[in-house]
């Protein structure tokens, strides 16, 4: 019968026979092989064969896996290889001429066995080193293992087996090296019954166990048991050292030179140790002396632990605790001895504040709150810090009290710094005043009034991050100095750099900057450094003449620092006007462009494009640069015979935009590419025409970097250069020098008059919010009066969608106006605003097209009904549907090419210039104007014609009459309002437009407030208490003279009309149906 899940393990020994012309015919590496004599000597169970000189006999091993065959079937197997007929012809030149079955393993719930055959043995090395699973017979084999065959060799004939050599024992005590090695047991959830046997089943061990001929275990104790509490015991004769007490806190009386309880989990060990290896506590020393003894410690998690006696050399591994072990071992051979790395120490400068009075007495280093506190440092920064070295308490100072002091560690951890900030705070805190203000930063953490906290950086760093800790109880000033090391090994190499190591370097620099894209524009720091690189090559090229590999790499590192995405990094460096980084960087562009070979150049990069080109000193010279950028150099100028043009496609992101006239210029903006432009001659006339990029700005001016400005600061300078023209989105620039030129554009509006526009703005949309929140309550006080029938009902449901959709739409366009305004615009909240402000305020004219498509189907469709549900369905998939489908669209279109805001003015609104996604809003916005006012204009037709009372009652004609007002005014309102918006995008420099834009925009929801609501004479009756209530009636007949709305907007007169109504006879409502007053 089979037993589940068997594996069983065939080693099928053969011989094979082949001509020695054949002799690689058995060389597969499936097939261990052992070439067997051919002078008639047999191998057991082999029949014996003349074999002449001309045959080669080989013996191989085959190892068969079989899986899940019940015994039978194998036993049958068996039986057939020993019926086979030799020899067994395989080809011409190869043989069979026996098979024997020497070894069967196999796997099941106990383990793996592996016996012989019969005639065959396991070896005496394979019994020791397996473990015999059968007696060893006559001291030299088995014939069971209780393990698969570590070495793959499986059972040889008896025959071929030796006796094993009588084991020896060395007697010169120099070849026999003793270990202690502490091992840590995961015992989780485990019963301490069950570590109670543990404990028995070793102390019940007979020494030395035996693990190989050159290893055995003489003693096994267990030392430590930690358990879920935190708590660490000792086991007999065992203790805690008296620093380990100290530092982790003690759950027993500390004895002399021990405890036997600690209050923690030793994360690294050391566990407990003899109790006759402890000696007695001494003052603590800040650089206390280094155990000779080399340790290694492979750390997983712990649980238990062992100790042992009598070593020389220590190794730990630690898995996790409740019990911890040592095995002293012997080992015969000497330990070998390496010399160990020693890693490298950081000082860490720290102190924290206490609220307490100070005294000159307190830097006495016997004052007892001195001790207290460097003994207390001493404890929390080795408790938390795993590299640690020493602390040490250096002094107190006034200012409060500021406790100063040293910690050196191998291993810099902001996260246990942090911990140990805070373990500070709860032993010391109460006692001395120490409290945090600044409290759970992402980056710094936790930080005192005024202190300055320092953050390291990333393993891959070099460098740290600071901030001061302000009253508000948030972090100012941060400043994050780290580097990648990558790029600070550059810069290193860069300090020494010749020119035959160009080649090789810039190579590099262009892959590291490439492959660190991500992380590098996001540094200031980083960029900095690579700045400074650029620099010490520029340098180097004085001397080096640069072909045009070497500067296609040198472009390819300066493209990546001048892409959209450095543009933050930038920012925070032009904030710093005591240095230069971002002139200095055109600068090295400049000085390197200077040494280019001879050659002709032409280099693109993903936003610097080079080109060097020899002219014609008899014509006139046009460059046109990408078509944004045209250059023209008379002939009469052309006093040289090479021309080299560097046009930058971004670099208004690397740049400020200050001019001669203010440092901190934040009016002017760089509206064009700027270009390089070097001749290996003089030049005195010469133009430049640039295309715009931001046709919303103005004031145009001709402009180049002036590297002394500001005491070597740099800016931008007009000398030298005039505005020619400025038409149709070129501006034309003439200048009588080179270097490196643009033009500043700024807003159209002068800024005083902005600030008044905002003003009016921001004032006005207050007011409009106001009056939204108000018409919202009192449609919802007077709703129960005002919608009785149908076309009250949907008409109020419009109104109120109208003002809730303007109410939030004006919510995100204060959002909206915040995130603009925001120095560090952030561009996923600015397109989440725009996105919102954008289907919101189409709501606004989608619901404003359902309250004109209700007029429409009333008033010409007099006798048709639509139920309320299907009506509602219908106005709310228009009303919200539409403009969240077209939203939806706009930004799936325009966001992947990151023009779907405007991104050139930092305004948070749909983009114009490069997209035209504002059309998205416009074009439905004026469609939806245009269809209302046709429809007024049909309404109001037949209401001339027939009178809007000839088949509708009363109370149902004030609605209609309502909300025709409503849109004959608000249409119109709504339609000029955005009207005027088109205009300040076409028409930027109309200040006009402006104004009234501002005006109109800002009042909307005034005007929903009076015209939708206060002018209906139903709502004001039912907000003072008067509303009308009609009494069943059967018949009425009445003389009308006129007709007339609450206010007589529209007044119809006829003569001579009768409205007859009958009371309805069921519950079926129709055009003759009488409504209650709305």
């Amino acid at each position: 019968m089979a037993s589940p899940k068997t594996v069983w393990y065939f080693s099928v020994l053969l011989v094979f026979c082949c001509s020695l012309e054949k002799q690689d015919c058995l060389e597969t590496p499936n097939v261990t092989s052992e070439e067997s004599p051919t002078d008639g000597s047999q191998v057991p169970s082999r029949e014996k064969r003349e074999v002449t000189a001309t045959f080669y006999e080989k013996v191989g091993e085959v190892q068969v896996d079989v899986y899940d065959i019940p015994l039978e079937i194998l036993q049958y197997l068996k039986s057939r290889v020993k019926d086979l007929t030799y020899p067994i012809l395989i080809s011409s030149v190869l043989n069979v001429t026996d098979i024997n079955i020497t070894t069967e393993c196999s796997s099941d719930f106990g383990g793996v066995r592996c016996r012989c055959e019969d005639q065959y043995s396991w070896s005496c090395d394979q019994c020791s080193s397996n473990g015999s699973c059968d007696e060893i017979v006559d001291g030299k084999i088995c014939g069971c293992l209780n393990d698969y065959p570590s070495d793959g060799k499986f059972c040889q004939p008896i025959t071929n087996l030796t006796a094993c050599p009588s084991p020896t024992t060395t007697a010169e005590p120099s070849t026999i090296s003793g270990r202690i090695i502490e091992i840590e047991l995961d015992m989780t959830d485990i019963s301490v019954t069950l570590i109670d046997v543990l404990r028995a089943s070793v102390s019940g061990l007979t020494y030395p166990v035996l693990i190989s001929n050159v290893l055995n275990v003489t003693d096994v104790n267990f030392t430590t048991a930690c358990y879920p509490n935190n708590t660490c015991r000792c086991e007999d004769q065992y203790g805690w050292s008296c620093d380990q007490c100290l530092s982790y806190g003690s759950c027993d009386n500390i004895t002399d030179d021990s405890c036997g309880c600690i209050k923690a989990i030793p994360p690294y060990g050391p566990f407990c140790q003899p109790i006759t290896n402890l000696t007695a506590c001494t003052t603590p020393s800040p650089t206390p002396a280094k155990n000779s003894t080399e340790r290694s410690t492979t750390t997983m998690t712990p649980f238990s632990t062992t100790s042992t006696k009598n070593s020389t050399e220590r190794s730990t591994t630690t898995m996790t605790p409740f019990s911890t072990t040592s095995i002293p071992t012997t080992k015969e051979s000497t330990a070998s001895t390496a010399t160990p790395t020693t890693p490298s120490e950081n000082t860490l400068n720290l102190q924290f504040t206490m609220a307490i009075t100070f005294e000159s007495n307190f830097n006495d280093e016997n004052n007892a709150m001195f001790k207290d506190i460097d003994q207390n440092i001493k404890v929390i920064y080795k408790r938390n810090m795993q590299g640690f070295i020493s602390a040490k308490l250096n002094s107190f100072k006034s200012g409060s009290v500021i406790a100063d002091f040293t910690v050196m560690t191998t291993i810099v951890n902001n996260g246990e710094i942090a911990k140990a900030k805070q373990d500070i705070v709860s032993a010391l805190g109460e006692k001395y005043k120490i409290g945090f203000l600044c409290v759970n930063d992402p980056i710094f953490g936790n930080g005192q009034l005024n202190e300055k906290v320092v953050v390291y950086c990333k393993s891959d760093e070099v460098g740290q991050k600071t901030a001061i800790c302000q009253k508000n109880g948030s972090f100012s000033d941060r400043v994050d100095n780290c580097v990648l090391k990558e790029i600070e090994n550059l810069f290193s190499l860069s300090q020494a750099l010749v020119g035959t190591d160009l080649p090789v370097f810039l190579e590099r620099l262009r892959n590291s900057t490439f492959n660190l894209l991500g992380r590098i524009v996001a540094s200031p720091a980083t960029i900095s450094t690579i700045v400074n690189i650029l620099t010490n090559v520029a340098n180097v090229s004085r001397s080096t003449p640069i072909n045009k590999p070497l500067m296609k790499n040198f472009l390819d590192t300066a493209s990546v620092l001048t892409s959209n995405e450095a543009k933050t990094s930038w920012g925070d460096l032009n904030k710093n006007l005591m240095k230069n980084e971002s002139s200095a960087f055109l600068g090295t562009i400049e000085t390197i462009s200077n040494f280019l070979t001879d050659d002709f150049f032409d280099i693109e990069t993903q936003g610097i494009n080079l080109n060097k080109t020899t002219v014609n000193n008899s014509v006139n010279n046009l460059f046109n640069l990408n078509s944004s950028v045209l250059i023209d150099i008379p002939a009469s100028e052309a006093s040289f015979n090479s021309i080299t043009i560097i046009t930058f496609d971004s670099l208004y992101n690397v740049l400020p935009a200050r001019n001669s006239s203010s440092r901190n210029n934040s009016v002017n903006t760089i509206n064009g590419k700027v270009v390089l432009v070097k001749v290996n001659g003089t030049i005195k006339n010469v133009t430049f025409r640039f295309d715009v990029l931001n046709k919303t700005l103005a004031n145009p001016q001709c402009v180049f970097w002036n590297f002394n400005l500001f005491d070597g600061l740099g800016g931008w300078d007009d000398k030298g250069c005039k505005l020619q023209s400025d038409k149709n989105g070129t501006v034309t620039c003439h200048c009588n020098h080179l270097t490196s030129f643009s033009i500043l554009m700024s807003p159209f509006i002068p800024p005083v008059l902005r600030v008044a526009l905002d003003f009016i703005t921001y004032i006005g949309v207050g007011i409009s919010m106001g009056c939204l929140v108000v018409c919202l309550i009192i449609e919802m006080l007077v709703w129960k009066a005002v919608t009785g029938n149908n076309t009250s009902y949907m008409r109020h449901v419009s109104v109120v969608n109208i003002a809730f959709s303007l109410l939030i739409a004006d919510i995100w366009f204060i959002i909206g106006a915040a995130i603009s305004d925001n120095e560090k615009k952030d561009l996923p909240a600015c397109s989440t605003a725009t996105f919102f402000i954008h289907f919101f305020y189409l709501a606004l004219f989608f619901w404003m097209l359902v309250s004109g498509l209700l007029l429409l189907y009333r008033t010409v469709m007099v006798f048709s009904h639509m139920s309320k549900p299907a009506m509602l369905a219908i106005s709310f998939s228009l009303g919200y549907g539409a403009p969240l489908i077209i939203a939806v669209i706009t930004i799936a279109v325009t966001a992947p090419g990151k023009q779907y805001i405007r991104g050139n003015d930092g305004v948070c609104w749909l983009n114009w210039t490069e997209s035209m996604a504002l059309l998205a809003f416009v074009i439905p916005a004026l469609t939806i104007v245009v269809i209302n006012l046709l429809i007024l204009i049909v309404v109001l037709f037949k209401m001339l014609r027939r009178g809007v009372g000839d088949v509708t009652q009363p109370d149902e004609r004030n609605a209609l009459v309502v909300i025709a007002r409503c849109l004959a005014i608000l249409t119109p309102f709504f339609g000029t309002t955005w009207g005027l918006g088109v205009g300040t995008m076409t028409t930027p420099n109309n200040l006009g437009i402006h104004i009234v834009f501002a005006i109109f925009n800002s009042l909307q929801g005034l005007f929903i407030l009076v015209f939708g609501t206060l002018l209906d004479k139903k709502i004001r009756e039912a907000l003072t208490g008067r509303s009308h209530v009609s009494s069943n009636r059967t018949r009425t007949t009445s003389a009308a003279t006129s007709s007339s709305s609450g206010l007589g907007f529209f007044r119809i007169r006829r003569r001579n009309v009768f409205n007859v109504s009958a009371a309805p006879t069921s519950s079926t409502t129709g055009a003759s149906e009488t409504f209650i007053n709305t």
